[in-house]
């Protein structure tokens, strides 16, 4: 016959209770931190880098100039070599040529006081002056200026055959030296038809005065037009103002 033990009543009190609980707590945390340390690895160690430490990033812009400062660099975004002179701005406006003013290797000349430097009426001209008219006539002569190509010779035989037949037969050619210019005059009076007025008719009573200077490159054309007793008028001046021409 098998006799069981009959278990006890066991009674604590709380003191013993709660100094229990925290026994087994005790010993179940260290448990627990055993076997979190056995089971984790230890970490890596950070791998040494022999690369610079990056340098601070600068800020400042190399193309940043200051106001009023010449460009160091053309359009394109090239440095420019040592001594190029700087590369204006395309934003910057071009400035009017003015035929009296001085520039290197251009042709320059004195135009009389009272001649009125107006708009030209083609692109094809450097410049138009008004020359006022004589009393009686009805209009103002007008002298324009030009360089184109083509010989002298046949730039004096157009001009001459812009009038009439009678003009033509009575034109004149004379040929003046102003320092180391050559100078070819052309004077024709009559009915021109190389300018034709309001009414399309050719004008009669006109004169024209002309100047061909054999400037380097292309020539250059001096061609005063308008009513014959003005032009005659101005002759003086005219050939006063040839007489200032100059190369520079």
């Amino acid at each position: 016959m098998v006799r069981v033990a009959q278990m006890k009543d066991i009674r604590l009190g709380i003191p013993t209770l709660v100094l229990l609980l925290s026994v087994v707590g005790a010993a179940s945390f260290a448990a627990g931190r055993a076997v979190s340390t056995e089971s984790a690895p230890p970490p890596a160690p950070a791998p040494a880098s022999l690369a610079p430490a990056p340098a601070e990033p600068d800020t400042e812009d190399p193309n940043d100039l200051p106001p009023g400062h010449p460009p160091t660099s053309d359009m394109n975004g090239a440095d420019l070599p040592a001594g190029h002179p700087p590369i204006g701005s395309m934003n910057e406006p071009f400035a009017a040529a003015d035929p009296t003013a001085p520039e290197q290797g251009s042709l320059q000349f004195t135009a009389p006081p009272r001649w009125q430097l107006v708009p030209n009426a083609s692109s094809m001209r450097l410049a138009t002056y008004r020359v006022p008219r004589a009393a009686g006539d009805a209009a103002d002569p007008e002298l324009s200026i030009t360089q184109a190509g083509g010989s002298v010779d046949a730039n004096a035989e157009r001009w001459i055959g812009q009038f009439g037949p009678a003009g033509q037969s009575s034109a004149k050619r004379t040929t003046r030296k102003v320092g180391p210019l050559e100078v070819v005059v052309v004077e024709v009076q009559g009915t021109y038809s190389g300018a034709m007025g309001e009414a399309g008719a050719a004008q009669s009573a006109w004169a024209l005065l002309g100047a061909i200077v054999s400037t380097p490159g292309m020539p250059h054309f001096f061609k005063l037009t308008g009513p014959a007793k003005s032009v005659l008028a101005a002759r003086g001046e005219f050939d006063a103002m040839i007489g200032t021409l100059v190369v520079r």
